[in-house]
């Protein structure tokens, strides 16, 4: 898959065997790593035969990868759409840490496994790379325009970027995967959490939230109806 505007991933039937087989793929990658996990050990997850899985996924990196774009790919696509709307820097790094946080809680397969420097670093994943460097740059740019327009005060954009990273990572930790208890504060709470520590005027942090907190009802009624 090649990241960037329009990289939306397919959808994926989770019901399906190929959804299956990166459902159990996801929980034996966060639970063994990708170097521990064999084709073998998922098809055994997902009690199908080996040739079974090769017709969905010729080889393991594969399965890996389609994970990656799944997380990494709405995310993206999300940031492209933020960069394009008439709203404040704020408001779009509110809304795209809250919507990021919310998709980490409600995504059917675990993704804890998914971004570890030594298995990235592998050829095979080289797209991955780029496109994880392409949401940073998008992370960065939102931060750095906030700080020369005055919304944000002077900081490293590169930094903040860290923090918001260690804040996602530390959100799929403590959700445990797809079967923990979905914390439903915690899009706004992160959300928040960020963009108060950056506003040059903190009375402004109530109407974005309440902007946030609005698109996020709407992506509720629009994923239930």
């Amino acid at each position: 898959m090649k990241y960037g505007q329009g990289s939306e991933p397919a959808e994926v039937d989770w019901s399906s065997t190929r959804g299956r087989i990166l459902l159990a793929a996801s929980t034996l990658f966060a639970q063994r790593g990708y170097f521990g996990t064999s084709t073998r050990d998922i098809a055994e997850a997902v009690q199908i035969r080996q040739p079974s899985l090769f017709h969905h996924f010729q080889a393991k990196h594969e399965i890996f990868r389609t994970l990656i774009e799944l997380d990494l790919g709405p995310s993206i696509g999300r940031m492209n759409q933020l960069l394009a709307e008439q709203s404040t820097w704020a408001e779009k790094l509110h809304l795209g840490i809250a919507c990021d946080v919310r998709e980490i809680l409600v995504q059917p397969f675990d993704a804890r496994g998914l971004y570890q420097d030594a298995v990235l670093a592998l050829e095979e994943f080289a797209a991955e790379r780029e496109g994880i460097a392409l949401f940073h740059r998008q992370v960065e740019r939102v931060i750095g325009s906030g700080s020369r327009s005055h919304e944000f005060v002077s900081c490293e954009p590169s930094f903040v970027l860290r923090a918001i990273n260690g804040m996602l990572f530390e959100t799929l930790r403590e959700q445990g995967g797809p079967s923990g208890r979905r914390r439903h504060e915690r899009p706004l709470q992160a959300a928040d959490f960020v963009v108060r520590s950056l506003l040059v005027d903190q009375t402004r942090l109530a109407g974005i939230r309440d902007a946030t907190h609005t698109r996020l009802q709407d992506l509720e009624l629009a994923t239930t109806a």
